[in-house]
C-alpha cells in the first residue's frame, strides 16, 4: 500500500509551521504534501474551497486503488478538514485522518475570549469554526486517530483543567468515533514538531494504532 500524506497547519500559521513534521515523515519514507491556507483573517470558506479543490484534483488525476490519502490536521487545521469533508463532492477520497491538538468539539479559550472581544470572529474569521454549532461528523469509512497534548503551560492553562497542552484540553479534542486516542506529555506549540509524534503518526497510518509495543 502506498500512502500520500497531506499536512494542514493551524490558526495564524502557514505551511512553514508544519515543515518539521513534513521532514520527519519524509525521513520515514512518506510522500508528503504540505499545504498552505489563509487561516488568519479571510473567511473560512476560502480555505475550505482550497482544500476541496486539492482533494478533487487528487481524485480526477487518477488515484490508484493501492494509494491511500491521509490528512494530518494540527490545531484549527483539524476543524478545517472536518468541515470540508461535509461536502458530498469529496466523499470517498480520504482514507485516514490524524488530528493533532485539534479542538474538534469546542474551545474554552475561544469562548472566554469572545466574552471580552465580541467581534473576535469578525476580525479573525476562521475562528468561526470553533463555535459550538460547528460539530463534526465524518464518514464512517474514514479511519480517525487523535493525538492530544497533556503538558499545560502559559496563561490560559488555569481555564483548561487537568489535561491540556496550554491551548486546548483533552475533552475539546475528542472525537467519539476515533479508532485511537493518544495522550502525550507535550505542549501545543511543540507537539506537531517532534519526531516522536511523527513516529506515532507513522504507526497509525501503517498499522492503525499509535503504540505498537
Amino acid at each position: 500500500m502506498n500512502f500520500r500524506v497531506v499536512l494542514i497547519h493551524g490558526f495564524n500559521q502557514s505551511y512553514r509551521d508544519m515543515i518539521p513534521l513534513q521532514e520527519h515523515l519524509e525521513l520515514l519514507g512518506y510522500r508528503v504534501e504540505n499545504l498552505n491556507f489563509p487561516l488568519t483573517f479571510p473567511d473560512i470558506k476560502f480555505s475550505q474551497e482550497m482544500l476541496k479543490n486539492f482533494l478533487l484534483d487528487l481524485k480526477y488525476s487518477g488515484l490508484s486503488e493501492k494509494e491511500e490519502i491521509v490528512l494530518v490536521g494540527y490545531d484549527l487545521g483539524g476543524k478545517l478538514i472536518a468541515s470540508t469533508l461535509k461536502d458530498e463532492k469529496v466523499k470517498g477520497i480520504v482514507d485516514k485522518i490524524v488530528f493533532i491538538a485539534a479542538p474538534l468539539k469546542d474551545s474554552v479559550i475561544h469562548r472566554r475570549m469572545k466574552r471580552v472581544l465580541p467581534l473576535l470572529d469578525k476580525i479573525f474569521k476562521p475562528l468561526e469554526l470553533l463555535n459550538k454549532k460547528n460539530s463534526i461528523e465524518l464518514d464512517e469509512s474514514i479511519q480517525v486517530g487523535v493525538i492530544i497534548g497533556t503538558e499545560p503551560y502559559g496563561i490560559f492553562s488555569r481555564w483548561l483543567g487537568e489535561y491540556s497542552d496550554g491551548v486546548v484540553n483533552y475533552k475539546e479534542c475528542l472525537y467519539g468515533k476515533a479508532k485511537e486516542v493518544l495522550k502525550i506529555p507535550l505542549i501545543h506549540k511543540e507537539i506537531h514538531k517532534k519526531m516522536g509524534t511523527a513516529r506515532y503518526v507513522n504507526n497509525f497510518i501503517s498499522k492503525g494504532v499509535f503504540r505498537t509495543e
